[in-house]
């Protein structure tokens, strides 16, 4: 939740400081908002992403007994939980595989193999669905961001180790 719109970098500067004053969703549910918002407030749309924190903590504590639930229709419904968000949480952690999560890395990758020609991340996506076994789609997020972040990266690609140069649609 904290990554949308926002560079990794950043949020990794803030989450040691957040997870030791408010490790679980107990404390969050019970967090200031201008306290929290203070702790958020180096990322982008801080104040939106406080309150949906306090917002969907409150709901994990009181519906799930302080367990986020594992389903994405359930995550869905969180305020401040994407398509996105879900599929991150759900493969990184259970290896779920109920959809592929799909950032700017991944998006751009998948554009320029010609895997896509959405700009939409949800329908990017749904197409990555229909391209991937189900039980590898836990690996495809993970994989692409890395590629795209590392290799095939927005300004200045590294070109010696681009892989199937040939096939990229650019």
């Amino acid at each position: 939740m904290l990554s949308a719109q926002t560079t990794d970098k950043q949020v990794n500067k803030i989450t040691e400081g957040l997870f030791k004053k408010y490790p679980d969703s107990k404390a969050l549910s019970l967090a200031s908002l201008e306290e929290l918002q203070h702790t958020l407030g180096s990322i982008n749309y801080y104040r939106t992403k406080a309150k949906h924190l306090i917002e969907m903590s409150k709901i994990v504590e009181v519906v799930y007994k302080g367990q986020p639930p594992v389903s994405l229709s359930k995550l869905l419904k969180l305020p401040g939980v994407g398509y996105k968000t879900a599929n991150v949480f759900l493969n990184d952690l259970y290896k779920s595989n109920q959809g592929i999560a799909v950032d700017t890395h991944v998006a751009r990758v998948a554009r320029m193999y010609g895997l896509t020609k959405e700009t939409d991340l949800e329908k990017i996506s749904h197409d990555l669905e229909k391209l991937f076994k189900k039980e590898d789609w836990y690996k495809v997020n993970s994989t692409f961001v890395l590629y795209g972040r590392y290799i095939l990266r927005a300004k200045k690609p590294d070109w010696e180790r681009v892989v199937l140069k040939e096939y990229l649609v650019i």
